[in-house]
């Protein structure tokens, strides 16, 4: 019996379908592990200051399907290959733990993509619905071995479907346009080429020139604007504080109801994927509140603040911050907090390359230098620096005090 066709809307592509031989995969978007990621933010704290962004994992996980179907289509990618690469973008994004990369850097441990190749290797539920063949295929992609490279490429890299979507889908949330490019020129600019001798994924220089400084100019403003804008990181930081405060309650033997999975890993001890699927952003959200009612002062306080939408201050430095200011630093928030002083502030180094050292993606048709990797050509369009800021992130209470010693 074929399988029914499914058609979502969407706001930033208009109609993604799965039909055909992807109808199959419906099966999958049913499953725990993927109706999960509507409970988890694309952006993790960025809806505090853009109202908008309250968009999901899901959405974009469809969003990444949807243009890793349009490039396999327009390179005429095999179509084993082609539903390899369409499969691994419709699940890359499954290990994120609630509030994203703000969980992840919280808690330590496992990232993301280790988790996301746990779950495609023990979720019985969602490898019922996908071939054996496509799952170790996919586990193939993201270890980096599969073959042929171009594949591994559409996935991951500095211009993979991934980042093709987050940007317009960011962009369109938050309201903010900063990253919106031309999608359908940059489909037409991408290629495949022999080298190294193997087939691989490549921009044509001449097609693709103004598209790909519309791309890396909008990856650079989101990063600073968005991503990095001080009070998402202050909120960022605040529930990394948090998270710290239950993990040393939890070690000794105090941890406040609501989360145990979360108490587990807190105190580095193992836990199933299913108890893992069972974290998302409204479960944590319910605990934060919870906590604000703990027997725990600096927890209850903490949890409160964040909740209330009470956010730590962002004081902005031009320099780093020496040990001897540091110093000076804790010495304020201890005349103020005693021995939470660390819980109530944060030194914030916040950098992202706008293009990584180590990519391997090639342009070709460089009219002085033939084929060219891809970040020598990205620092000819769109020369801008490593979006690198420094600042101190405070209670209310510590800032006036702050701003006097850091801001003479």
């Amino acid at each position: 019996m074929a399988e029914r066709p499914r058609v979502f809307r969407d706001p930033v592509h208009g109609l993604i379908s799965f039909h055909g031989d992807d109808a199959g995969l419906g099966r999958a978007l049913d499953t725990r592990a993927f109706q999960r990621l509507r409970r988890i933010r694309q952006d993790g704290f960025a809806a505090l200051v853009y109202p908008g962004a309250e968009h999901s994992r899901f959405g974009h996980a469809l969003g990444a399907f949807h243009v890793a179907k349009r490039v396999t289509e327009r390179l005429g990618v095999p179509a084993d290959v082609a539903r390899h690469v369409k499969v691994a973008a419709l699940a890359h994004d499954l290990g994120h733990g609630p509030f994203s990369h703000a969980w992840e850097s919280a808690f330590g441990g496992a990232a993301h993509e280790d988790w996301g190749a746990r779950i495609l290797a023990e979720d019985d539920e969602l490898r019922a619905t996908i071939d054996a063949d496509t799952l170790a295929a996919v586990g193939a992609i993201f270890s980096g071995s599969y073959r042929p490279r171009y594949a591994r490429k559409l996935v991951s890299s500095e211009l993979d479907v991934d980042r093709m979507d987050y940007l317009l889908r960011d962009a369109h949330y938050t309201g903010t346009g900063y990253s919106l490019y031309d999608l359908d020129w940059m489909i037409h600019a991408l290629g495949l080429a022999e080298i190294g001798g193997d087939l691989d994924l490549v921009v044509d220089y001449g097609r693709g020139l103004n598209v790909l400084a519309q791309f890396l100019f909008g990856r650079f403003y989101m990063y600073a604007q968005v991503y990095y804008h001080k009070t998402v990181r202050a909120a960022e930081h605040m529930f990394g504080k948090v998270v710290e405060r239950f993990a040393r309650l939890c070690v000794d033997g105090k941890a406040p109801p609501g989360l145990p999975a979360a108490a587990r890993l807190a105190r580095g001890e193992p836990i199933s994927v299913g108890d893992y699927l069972g974290l998302d952003d409204a479960r944590v959200w319910c605990a934060l509140e919870d906590w604000a009612a703990a027997g725990d002062p600096v927890l209850a306080d903490l949890a409160g603040r964040l909740v209330r939408r009470r956010l730590f201050k962002a004081i902005e430095l031009g320099n780093e911050v020496t040990p001897e200011l540091a110093a000076r630093i804790d010495a304020i928030a201890r005349s103020h907090f005693g021995d939470a002083a660390e819980s109530y502030y944060a030194i914030d180094r916040a950098e992202r390359q706008v293009v990584g050292e180590d990519d391997e993606l090639y342009v070709v048709g460089h009219p002085r230098l033939g084929t060219v990797p891809f970040q020598t050509i990205a620092v000819e369009l769109a020369p801008v620096q490593p979006v690198a800021t420094v600042r101190v992130l405070c209670a209310p209470e510590l800032a006036a005090e702050l701003r006097a010693i850091l801001l003479p």
